[in-house]
This record gives C-alpha cells, structure tokens and sequence, in this order.
C-alpha cells in the first residue's frame, strides 16, 4: 500500500463519522507537473505522496493543521509570505495550522527521498509588502529562543539561520503523514 492511500485509509479508521469520500482527491498531470517544477524530483516521497490523489477537505485534527491541495502549495510557495521566502532556501509550505503558522518540508535535509519536516511562525521573517523578491530578514522568534544569545549576523535571512530558529516536527514527511492521520499530534503551535 503506498503511503497515501495508508494516510486516507487512516482518516477514515480515525474520522469513521465524517464525509470520507472528500478527504482527497485526484492529481491532475498539469498540477503533478508543477509541484516537482516548484520542489523538484529529489523529494520523492513527498512527491509520490502527491502524484495521484491530493489532500481536499480534511477533518478537524487535534494539530490544528491542514494539509493543502498541489494549487494551494504552489500559491504558499510563489506568491505568499513566509512560503515565497522560504521556498528560495528549499523550504517548502504544504500544511498550515489554524492560526496561520505553516508547516513546511525541507529538501536540504532529507534522508532517501524523504524531507525533514518544520514548523514555522507565520511572521517569522519578512520583506517589502507586496515584493516577495524583496530583502527579507528573520523578525519574530519563537518564544523557546532568547534573542539576547545571538548577534546581528544571526538573522541574516539564510538556511543556516532559519534552522537554528524553527522548529522540526519529524525527520521524515512520511512519518509526519502518518501521525497526522492517526491524528496523533497535540495542537503544534503550542510548540511556538
């Protein structure tokens, strides 16, 4: 059974009383097409999460977070902040929790195929409004972190400095999938 077929047969064990039927739908070539033109071929399990069904309406989870469809990805990634910033470091958005943080996988740590998976504070770094090829800095902390412990050089907005201050949910996409749809996770942004 590939994984996301396991994660829907998981949602439907978990959320027996819900619509069930809606919890994906198919891939269209055109949006496969353009999610590996956003994160390429080397994330491969998350790739093949995607490549023939494609998370729709989701059933309240415990996280607080929702999965988004391959449309919303590329939107997040391209045109909104943090996702647009972020997605030039190869730290993609494809989850968000309910107060707006998202939930991103990072291509530049993965371990066969398969990417680490961050949780990141909607306004943690910030450019010109409206100007996603702006400058960007790293403003906002999550609150575990002690700004007084780091110079200037530290919120240059590059990878190095984005990983010290966000948090990792998992090691793998995959894992992370798979708890999401026992719905094992507690409300993540209490990890803000």
């Amino acid at each position: 059974m590939n994984l996301q077929n396991e994660v829907e047969n998981n949602l439907k064990n978990v959320f027996s009383d819900y619509n069930s039927e809606k919890f994906f739908v198919d891939t269209f070539a055109e949006q496969l097409h353009k999610l590996i033109g956003l994160v390429g071929e080397s994330p491969v399990k998350f790739v093949e999460f995607y490549s023939e069904k494609q998370p729709n309406e989701m059933p309240n989870m415990k996280s607080y977070a929702t999965l988004y469809c391959i449309d919303r990805i590329i939107e997040e990634n391209t045109e909104l902040a943090p996702g647009a910033y972020l997605a030039k470091l190869g730290i993609f958005v494809f989850a968000v929790t309910s107060g707006g943080n998202v939930i991103c996988i990072d291509i530049n740590d993965m371990n066969n195929g398969d990417p680490t998976v961050l949780l990141i504070d909607q306004s943690f770094c910030c450019g010109e409004e409206d100007d996603i090829d702006s400058e960007v800095e790293i403003v906002n902390l999550p609150s575990y972190i002690d700004e007084d412990d780091y110079s200037d050089e530290d919120f240059e907005f590059n990878y190095e400095n984005v990983r010290k201050f966000v948090y990792k949910i998992e090691d793998s996409f995959t894992e992370f999938v798979r708890k999401y749809s026992l719905n094992q996770y507690d409300d993540l942004e209490k990890k803000l």
